[in-house]
């Protein structure tokens, strides 16, 4: 049935809207300015919804989150640098670099791409099926998991930030370009695949293909040394000097013994009726490396993921968020918080926006998904031991990576203003973020923590090879940027 709207039908609402004075008023302040800022409350507002006396347990000395890349690569950084700084005496500023592990993520990608384009040719994968769709709108993305930060920590190891000179900007016409020339090879390789009738001499083509795409990222961003000399003074202002050595000898030698990424337990929240806790789920397509993990969890109820990240956290260990951070509701004040309960839409509206719908709801009809990477660093409990209050030290909590597009999309609208987003929060991405406990359970959506703070009963479940398959657009297999 369809039911057109009517002129009877304008002239009543029109009539019923302009009868009212607050409505009257909450359209000249929203013409002014921005709406859901205007249903912001004050601090002093929030400040009235209390907690009571809280007990803080925090990670010693958690200093500035890395910046310079996207969130799951600087948080996953963040995590390591944190251990590592436990057990040698580094600079404060000591980060490790982003833009070492953004170079092999791109041409690790643009290999998984070309071969996973082949395995589908050879599955005759319809080329305006959902799967190959899916495939081409994600060619080279930015954005992430836990796994693929596994894949490049273990294959091409780590590397102190000052001793690779690298320009982030850079990363969004690599992006264009990549993606471009991905989609044409992608076209080539149909062709030799639909006049061949096989896939024997697809692997030929894609060796041809592939220095042409080492060419542009080496161009582009300029490649990491294969080995580094790193001259710091240590925090007791001593001279240091580690001379000719690779990332991966860096991090098998220097890290790994205190925080290998293999020690690591990834868990998740799905509450859809359509996943069942303790059960293992993978992500097909969720790689950016041939023969690397995919995007894999355990799911778990949230009570069970809160209680882990006390213990984690209490033992001075940080966690790893994936989490749905949307801008659309954060205050751009210096310390951000993010609370239920931080807007008044009712108020301005006289309706409530996003309180009716419970999280899988919002799984299923596209409202929520993860999209951020966040790195608690600390958890204040009430006088029951609940959790209320974490804080994180994520400089990806208000920026995003930019997206990856054609050539001729630098120009688009919608880039434009998601850039200028990111520009005018950037003040603001390397501050504290404080989240409520209420927030991070309509929001969290997965967690990486240390083996050593997982119950053995879902350690064990977790380790079980058996898993069910989730397709790359499902919410809990998006991408972090």
């Amino acid at each position: 049935m369809c039911f057109p709207l009517t002129e009877e039908q304008l002239a009543a609402w029109r009539s019923d809207f302009y009868d009212s004075a607050k409505n009257r008023l909450a359209q000249n302040v929203c013409t002014a300015r921005d709406p859901l800022n205007a249903c912001l409350r004050t601090p002093a507002d929030l400040s009235t919804v209390l907690f009571g006396h809280k007990t803080w347990h925090e990670v010693e000395k958690p200093g500035k989150a890395t910046t310079g890349g996207p969130g799951w690569i600087c948080t996953g950084l963040d995590m390591l640098r944190l251990e590592f700084a436990k057990h040698y005496p580094v600079p404060a500023e000591f980060e490790l670099s982003p833009g070492h592990l953004i170079f092999w993520h791109k041409l690790e990608r643009c290999n998984y791409f070309l071969w996973t384009v082949a395995q589908l040719l050879e599955r005759c994968e319809p080329r305006d099926g959902r799967i190959f769709r899916n495939l081409m709108k994600h060619a080279v993305p930015d954005g992430g998991n836990w796994q693929m930060f596994v894949n490049l920590v273990k294959k091409h190891g780590v590397m102190p930030k000052t001793c690779y000179l690298f320009y982030p900007q850079r990363v969004r016409q690599l992006n264009q370009i990549l993606r471009s020339k991905l989609h044409e090879f992608a076209s080539v390789l149909h062709a030799q695949y639909t006049f061949d009738g096989d896939a024997s001499r697809l692997p030929k083509v894609i060796g041809r293909m592939l220095p042409q795409l080492y060419k542009v990222v080496s161009i582009c961003l300029g490649e990491p040394p294969e080995e580094f000399t790193w001259k710091y003074y240590d925090l007791k202002k001593r001279y240091q000097c580690l001379e000719n050595v690779t990332p991966l000898h860096f991090y098998e030698v220097m890290l790994a013994p205190t925080c290998d990424v293999n020690s690591f337990v990834c868990l998740g929240h799905d509450p859809r009726l359509s996943s069942s806790y303790q059960s293992n789920y993978e992500v097909v397509h969720s790689s950016n490396m041939v023969d690397g993990l995919p995007q894999r969890y355990n799911n778990q109820p949230m009570e069970m993921i809160l209680q882990i990240i006390v213990d984690s956290l209490a033992g001075e260990m940080p966690v790893w968020l994936g989490c749905d951070l949307n801008i659309r509701f954060t205050s751009k004040t210096e310390v951000l918080k993010l609370s239920l309960k931080s807007h008044r839409f009712d108020l301005l509206f006289g309706l409530e926006v996003g309180d009716s719908f419970t999280k899988a709801d919002r799984m299923i009809y596209k409202e929520s998904r993860r999209n951020t990477a966040l790195l608690l660093t600390a958890v204040g409990l009430n006088s029951l031991e609940e959790p209320v209050e974490f804080r994180t030290i994520s400089a990806s909590a208000m920026g995003k990576s930019s997206s990856t597009g054609s050539l001729q999309e630098d120009d688009d609208k919608e880039n434009k203003e998601k850039n200028a987003k990111a520009k005018k929060l950037k003040r603001s991405s390397a501050k504290a973020l404080s989240l409520e406990a209420d927030w991070l359970k309509e929001y969290a959506f997965e967690i990486v923590v240390h083996q050593s703070f997982v119950p053995s009963g879902v350690l064990n479940a977790s380790r079980i090879p058996r898993s069910m398959e989730l397709p790359p657009w499902d919410p809990m297999g998006a991408f972090i940027g």
